[in-house]
């Protein structure tokens, strides 16, 4: 212990004698370990911090697989039906739904976003309340019939500061009160990772939360709820999917409208990192963000033994006379390991605030998400235990071998004279292959940052067909209960003339599901006369809204043939329909669609007019078809109100709040956004994946630079009275430069064809993450090297230049 205390010292007083060697050293680290720590936190918030599941491997998740939708969630009934027929197979059932809700406050009307959960949630989940108790199958049992609410951890201590006299207490949402009988554990945040409710409710109580006038009971159409199962004692994996290949047979069957094509998908939890639709993105994107941030610590780490080594050769001679006089080899590596310790302890710590720092600034942006995001990347053990053995290892496997080469000097040589050409060889050699390492991982952190890069100018550069002039968006609840159908459509009426009469708006419509939501999607099965649907189907699948007369010109779609809706098209008359190119050409392609008839169940609808194509689910797909049906004839109680404004639309979005409560106070506001920043939610995936890749390969060029500017500085330095004599004999500076540079260009251009290489077979793995561009782009590995190279060029010049101006006099005297 006394030992390891007087190296500690040692190492404290060498630290601070070389500020600016600790310095580098500390930052390099600082910036390795941070990255690693804020990228580890969020895979940590994300997929690890998650309250455990008792007996984990016999819990499913079950989705029902569309002929146009993989991973559909289940309807009330279809969960009915399968809870009814799966029985024996089955010991629990959870059922989960997410819900908005507007909370009464008095003055004012607090928006909440919910789960609405069945009777067996939380004890399939095991989970335990920190006060009062949890819903369970007593409160499952007859619609309507069970106003109790359990609130989240976080919301208790938001907005009751914690009191433990909750319990019992009255909450008004949506109109009705409902009492608290408890509070989920801190360690519980929902069915999904990053969507953290404020409440669960009874399920049996979603008509009354909802307050949209349809009832979830009844409407098999209606797939929101996601369905986890515990195996009962004796039933296996294998008996859960036969139990679903017979259901699925018997729905077929029962109901061949609704489940023609459809299939059942049983996925055990263990497979699932967030949820099955997005694992195939999540998991890759972090996975190749884990490996980008591992490659940024290790050019930190080799640029911390590229400086060591440095240290190490002007310390041999004090190191060879230690070893003369007795002291042990053991003893001086522990001591220079000791100092290498400290160093990554000290950028391990400075790493963490700023990876707290990094975290902070990414939650707390205004990024454009379709649902407000809530992650929970407090310092917890996995995380620091992370960043302790990040910085553990940084500091021993770097320093390890600049420790045993700085303590295996010639002694006899070292005493003798302490300018024998620098020792061997191979110590000069390590410090250039490390060099090279940093180099060539920057160079493919560099290939893949602007690829990724490339690929966000793809999606930027799609024209979804909508939304180029400025409009802003309020999405809204109409409540049931409140306004029969007549009141509704005046109500309607009543905000889009208040809204039209803000100045500066230009056009205002409404929609029931705005194009691009990727949080709903809604299709009609129709049958076109003359064209037999696919096999195993009932009709054709196409894309469906209803939307009213302004809503074309307020989003910006582009009517290019026929009529819009008219008032005329009301609930009574006959139904009608625009469609847009790739229907009308698919269905009617050598003649006019306009006039021409589809069905759907038992309604015919007219073609009245054909709009231009735009993008529908997302910005990367193939031409869709899509109808958009009359609002007035299919109103919905979940408008989304679109007014296309003149300038800046963000400072329009309040005024029209204004007219929504103008209109009626009743009204639950779900969503207030512009339609650019709908529309820019669609390539935040891509946008944060070039951000955080440029940020990283930017940040390991940095300091393969530095290693390059250190490598060069330190040959200067080595041979400074070289340089003095060959500029005294008469060599030009310019010969000098060149002489000098030689050396660092090398090993730029050697680590340039490693990375480049790396980069070819490397990104291949990473084509499924790009849109709209190769992994191997021809721009991409053509301008990411030469952009190494001219950046090594300016790390090479600056010391070489330098060197080239000092006075040969001045140097061959002190020599």
């Amino acid at each position: 212990m006394e030992r390891l205390l007087a190296d500690l010292r040692v190492a404290l007083r060498r630290v601070r004698a070389r500020v600016g060697f600790t310095f580098v050293a500390v930052l390099s680290l600082a910036l390795g370990i941070g990255a690693n720590t804020a990228i580890f936190s969020l895979v940590d918030a994300i997929l690890l911090r998650r309250a455990p599941v008792p007996n984990a491997e016999r819990v499913a998740e079950i989705y029902q697989k569309q002929p146009d939708f993989a991973w559909a969630p289940f309807s009330y009934p279809d969960y009915r039906d399968f809870r009814d027929a799966t029985r024996p197979v089955f010991a629990q059932l959870s059922l989960a739904r997410f819900a908005a809700a507007s909370r009464d406050m008095g003055d004012h009307v607090e928006p909440m976003m919910g789960e609405m959960v069945n009777g067996d949630y939380f004890p399939l989940l095991g989970i335990r309340p920190v006060i009062g108790r949890l819903l369970g199958p007593e409160d499952d049992i007859s619609p309507g019939g069970h106003a109790v609410i359990v609130i989240s951890f976080e919301y208790w201590q938001r907005a009751f500061n914690g009191d433990v006299h909750i319990v019992g207490r009255p909450l008004r949402l949506a109109g009705r009160d409902y009492t608290v009988v408890g509070v989920a554990p801190k360690s519980y945040v929902g069915t999904v990772a990053g969507i953290a409710p404020s409440f669960y409710g009874s399920i049996q109580m979603v008509n009354e939360i909802q307050g949209g006038g349809t009832d979830e009971f009844t409407e098999r159409s209606n797939h929101s709820s996601v369905l986890k199962v515990r195996l009962a004692p004796g039933a296996s994996m294998a008996l859960a999917r036969a139990v679903a290949v017979r259901f699925t047979a018997d729905m077929q069957k029962r109901y061949p409208k609704e489940w023609a094509g459809s299939s059942l998908i049983v996925v055990p939890m263990k497979e699932i990192a967030v949820n099955p639709m997005l694992d195939s993105v999540v998991v890759p994107a972090v996975g190749a963000l884990m490996v980008v941030v591992g490659l940024v610590l290790l050019v930190a780490c080799a640029n911390l033994a590229s400086f060591l080594l440095a240290q190490a050769r002007d310390r041999q001679r004090d190191i060879a006379i230690r070893l003369a006089i007795g002291a042990s080899r053991r003893t001086l590596v522990q001591q220079l390991l000791t100092e290498s310790l400290l160093l990554a302890i000290v950028g391990g710590v400075a790493g963490v605030l700023l990876s707290r720092l990094a975290l902070t600034m990414l939650l707390g942006a205004n990024l454009p998400l379709p649902l407000p995001i809530s992650l929970d990347v407090s310092l917890d053990v996995r995380v620091l235990t992370f960043a302790i053995v990040a910085s553990a290892v940084a500091g021993v496997l770097f320093g390890l071998v600049p420790a045993l080469q700085a303590t295996r000097p010639s002694v006899i040589e070292w005493i003798k004279n302490e300018n024998v050409g620098g020792g061997p060889k191979r110590r000069l050699t390590m410090r250039n292959a490390l060099v090279i390492g940093q180099v060539a991982v920057s160079l493919l952190l560099v290939v893949t940052a602007a690829l990724f890069l490339r690929s966000l100018q793809a999606h930027m550069n799609v024209d979804p067909g909508f939304g180029k002039a400025p409009a802003a968006m309020v999405w809204f609840t109409i409540p049931a209960d409140k306004f029969d159908s007549t009141r509704r459509l005046a109500l309607l009426d009543e905000i889009e003339r208040r809204s039209a009469a803000i100045p500066g708006v230009r056009s205002v419509g409404v929609t029931d599901n705005i194009l691009l939501n990727p949080l709903s999607q809604q299709g009609k099965r129709i049958n076109v006369a003359g064209f037999t649907p696919p096999k195993g189907q009932l009709g054709f699948d196409i894309d469906y809204a209803v939307a009213d007369s302004g809503f074309f010109d307020a989003a910006g779609v582009t009517i290019l043939r026929g009529r819009n809706f008219t008032t005329a098209d009301g609930p009574t008359a006959p139904r009608v329909a625009i469609i847009n190119e790739v229907m009308a050409q698919r269905f009617w392609p050598k003649q006019d669609a306009i006039g021409q008839t589809f069905r759907s169940d038992t309604t015919t609808f007219r073609v009245i007019g054909i709009i231009r194509n735009t993008k529908v689910r997302s910005l990367g797909e193939a031409p869709r078809g899509f109808i958009f049906g009359a609002y007035r004839q299919q109103f919905s109680n979940y408008p989304e109100l679109v007014a296309r404004t003149d300038g800046n639309a963000e400072r329009f979005v309040v005024q029209l709040l204004g007219a929504l409560r103008e209109s009626s106070p009743d009204l639950l506001l779900l969503q207030a956004k512009t339609l650019s920043s709908h529309l820019a939610a669609m390539v935040l995936p891509a946008r944060l994946g070039a951000i955080a890749f440029s940020l990283f390969a930017g940040l390991a060029l940095a300091l393969a630079v530095l290693g390059v500017y250190g490598v060069v500085s330190y040959a200067v330095a080595r041979r400074t009275r070289e340089v003095g004599i060959r500029l005294a004999v008469g060599a030009s500076p310019t010969g000098v430069v060149r002489l000098l540079m030689r050396e660092g260009m090398t090993l730029v251009v050697i680590g340039a064809a490693i990375g480049l290489a790396l980069g070819i077979v490397a990104t291949r793995l990473l084509e499924a993450l790009l849109f709209g561009v190769r992994a191997g782009d021809p721009l991409t590995f053509v301008g990411a090297p030469v952009l190494l190279l001219a950046v090594g060029a300016v790390a090479s010049l600056l010391p070489a230049r330098r060197a080239s101006r000092i006075d040969p006099a001045r140097v061959l005297k002190t020599e």
